[in-house]
């Protein structure tokens, strides 16, 4: 019953458009349209500026952070029972019932999932393969893709389980998390990678 409460205030959590409430409230502009259109803390960061995207950003690594500490370090819940919490958030920001089950591309939310579920760890690989990715590969979605396999390979070569999930367990909520991902960015993933930047940084010359 426990696990059951929890993965309701996890997707509703999740589900919580707060990059349209935030950047509607704080600049009078509806974030799903300008940019390109997602109801996301990157877009919002792009549509009202750095104070509304860190805003943003803030409030949507809560949203799944939250939920997941709190069943684990709290209530105790381990195992299938906290993949399937910590899935909760990514399903309710990318199909959110208050947005007529559309969404945004939840890569502040994977982020925050991943933070919740092992800490520091998983920031400083995630955002540091980020750093690298962006100065070598111009199209974003490969890019996030890109760094979440990285994660994953990190993640199963380091032996990343802890006391309240195993390998298999992230290998399990890791394939779920990039289904989801690839999905939301489906249209921009039919572009090949753009290695524009690394071509840039080494003075290659292309057309």
């Amino acid at each position: 019953m426990v696990t059951l409460i929890f993965l309701i205030i996890a997707f509703f959590s999740g589900a919580i458009p707060f990059s349209i409430i935030f950047t509607k409230i704080l600049s009078g502009k509806d974030v799903r349209e300008v940019g390109d259109n997602n109801p996301g803390a990157v877009n919002a960061w792009k549509t009202g500026g750095a104070l509304i995207g860190m805003s943003v950003m803030f409030v949507e690594f809560l949203k799944a952070i939250l939920p997941i500490w709190l069943a684990y370090q709290y209530f105790d819940i381990s195992g299938y029972d906290l993949v399937l919490v910590s899935a909760m958030p990514i399903l309710g920001h990318s199909f959110s019932p208050f947005l007529k089950f559309k969404g945004g591309k939840a890569l502040a939310v994977t982020a925050a999932m991943w933070l919740a579920l092992f800490n520091v760890e998983s920031a400083l690989i995630i955002f540091g393969l980020l750093a690298i990715m962006y100065t070598i590969q111009k199209n974003d979605a490969w890019t996030v893709n890109i760094v979440h396999l990285g994660f994953f390979i990190y993640g199963m070569t380091t032996n990343i389980s802890n006391e309240h999930i195993s390998n298999s367990q992230f290998m399990f909520l890791w394939i779920f998390a990039s289904l989801v991902m690839v999905y939301n960015h489906r249209k921009e993933l039919q572009s090949p990678p753009n290695f524009k930047r690394v071509k840039d940084l080494f003075g290659v010359k292309y057309d």
